[in-house]
């Protein structure tokens, strides 16, 4: 009998994000540099006797059939044509819901990825994208993983050089969960700006530390920003206190996850412990490379 297969779905940040227009099957053209974290998901797959699989998260409120992981596992198992071994999947999830962190779309590829080999379909890892980007534009990107230029609505890959190692401060404002198609619907893409996320590209390529704070430094990186801040003080007011601290916030995706990079780690365990005291979801994790994620 097989054995159980562990496999972390890390988080995902974006660097920077330009909303370039609203596309006719009502996604948007987008330009975004994604970077994967440490916070991640932990997703054990373990044998069953029955046929079939079965799903259980340590959140009882995503353990039901909507969550992506399932619409996922149903995707693969129809892809064989053949009966499949049983199997359990036990989601424990970390990464904050709705915060613009990819989580679900993570643990969506995660499963992908896993089943794949679990149930020994043999589909290449064009076959799980094309799966992917049919349950959510940030799963084909959750798949390749590492540093990468996300083009189109999100499928488009061009991976770049590993960014160089930072430490991530991350917080938001405990209870606040921010709806993706609704932060989009906000947004007028003829009017946002666009920030210029060739200038970040060519800095990660030539590994310059120096611009690539210069980068953070320039206030906004991402243009969902200006369709979230407006109506969300909580989030203007902790990017603020992000500047208090000598860092320079970004919101990541759709928010309301603010983070921000250092190279020192005190600077950001000193952060850290200064944001859990004013009542925020806070942590410290770090960048992670490509292909650095691990299966057991």
């Amino acid at each position: 009998m097989k054995t159980s297969l562990i496999v972390q779905a890390p988080a995902k940040i974006n660097l920077g994000l330009a909303v370039l227009g609203r596309r006719a099957d009502g996604y948007h053209d987008l330009a975004s540099v994604m970077q994967q974290i440490s916070l991640s998901d932990t997703l054990v797959f373990t044998p069953r006797f029955e046929e079939g699989w079965e799903f259980f998260c340590t959140d009882a409120a995503l353990s039901g059939p909507n969550n992506l992981v399932c619409q996922a596992a149903e995707l693969l198992s129809g892809e064989s044509g053949r009966r499949l071994p049983g199997v359990k999947i036990t989601l424990y999830k970390q990464i904050p819901v709705a915060a613009g962190l990819g989580g679900g779309s993570s643990d969506a590829a995660a499963t992908l990825k896993a089943l794949n080999c679990f149930w020994n379909l043999g589909l290449t890892d064009c076959r799980l994208k094309e799966i992917g980007a049919s349950l959510g534009s940030d799963i084909p990107y959750c798949l390749q993983g590492g540093t990468v230029l996300v083009t189109g609505r999100g499928e488009a890959l061009a991976p770049l050089t590993s960014l160089p190692f930072y430490w991530v401060v991350l917080a938001m404002p405990k209870g606040l969960q921010l709806s993706t198609a609704a932060v989009y619907g906000s947004l007028n893409p003829a009017r946002a700006s666009k920030p210029p996320i060739s200038y970040l590209v060519e800095a990660i390529k030539e590994g310059n530390s120096a611009k690539i704070e210069e980068w953070f430094k320039r206030g906004l990186v991402n243009t969902l920003e200006e369709a979230v801040l407006p109506d969300c003080a909580p989030i203007s007011r902790l990017k603020d206190r992000f500047l208090e601290l000598d860092l320079n916030p970004a919101m990541s995706g759709s928010g309301p996850a603010v983070f921000a990079l250092t190279d020192s780690y005190q600077a950001a365990l000193s952060a850290l412990r200064i944001l859990k005291e004013e009542e925020l979801r806070a942590f410290i994790c770090w960048t992670i490379p490509f292909n650095s994620r691990k299966e057991d």
